[in-house]
């Protein structure tokens, strides 16, 4: 039975709580989250979610963002929350959100809906450029909330909740564990290593959309793996591979 994203996030902050679990590769250089600070990066962007927008059990929100690590934490932040994520390929305006996440200058929303304006830089402090009225500055305000989220439970508590819609699709947690499928061969760099065969770390090549991302997070992380992200335009080189002791890749198919 595929986890939920509560249990996936129970398992970050208690099995192996400091291994590597995200790593971004972007232009300005890599990030590693380990099981523990992704956990805690999920709990404040969580709490935002709650006391800035006002998000609940049910709330929809538009994912306006691209492949990024701080993406991955809102989305398991909307998840905890109980709300379903509406990814921006469905159309921001027309799926009628509560709430809009969006790293694009210049993004307007309808009269009713809330707005989030994050900034992508791993060491962003704030939104650059005016900030939209009324919006929230995701990076200015997310460090000043709490560690841990205490009214989690466990989000959607069952793999048949509603995650995501896009496409006029509404696809639950059992349908985003089985929509990728981690190569079963002898991977790359950490082939030999046995600990390694049991907990994959996967490298997602650039340019893959976000719905495949989420699929690879929970197939990676339902296995204590480690996701490898890679910011388009960034070279996935053998020193890269290497490095991180890459045993599989996943792309667009």
């Amino acid at each position: 039975m595929p986890q939920t994203p509560g249990q996936l996030l129970t398992r970050m902050r208690t099995v192996n709580p400091t291994s590597p679990r995200l790593v971004w590769h972007g232009r300005e250089g890599r990030i590693e989250l380990s099981g523990r600070v992704f956990d805690n990066w999920v709990a404040k962007s969580s709490n935002l979610l709650v006391d800035e927008l006002d998000a609940a059990g049910g709330t929809t929100v538009a994912v306006d963002l691209p492949v990024h690590w701080k993406t991955l934490a809102l989305v398991f932040a909307c998840w905890q929350v109980g709300a379903v994520v509406v990814l921006a390929d469905d159309g921001t305006r027309s799926a009628d959100p509560d709430i809009v996440l969006s790293s694009r200058t210049g993004v307007e929303v309808d009269p009713g809906r809330l707005l989030a304006c994050v900034a992508l830089g791993s060491l962003a402090l704030r939104w650059e450029g005016p900030l939209p009225r009324g919006a929230v500055d995701y990076a200015a305000e997310v460090r000043s909330h709490g560690d841990v989220f205490l009214d989690a439970a466990d989000g959607p508590g069952a793999p048949s909740a509603p995650l995501v819609r896009t496409d006029g699709r509404t696809l639950t947690a059992a349908d985003l564990a089985g929509s990728v499928v981690l190569p079963t061969g002898p991977g790359r760099a950490a082939a030999a290593d046995t600990a390694a065969a049991g907990s994959p770390t996967v490298l997602l090549e650039p340019g893959v959309d976000l719905l495949r991302a989420l699929a690879a997070a929970f197939a990676v992380w339902e296995r204590d793996g480690a996701l490898v992200l890679v910011e388009e335009g960034v070279p996935v080189t053998e020193r890269l591979l290497s490095g991180e002791k890459v045993t599989d890749r996943l792309g667009t198919a």
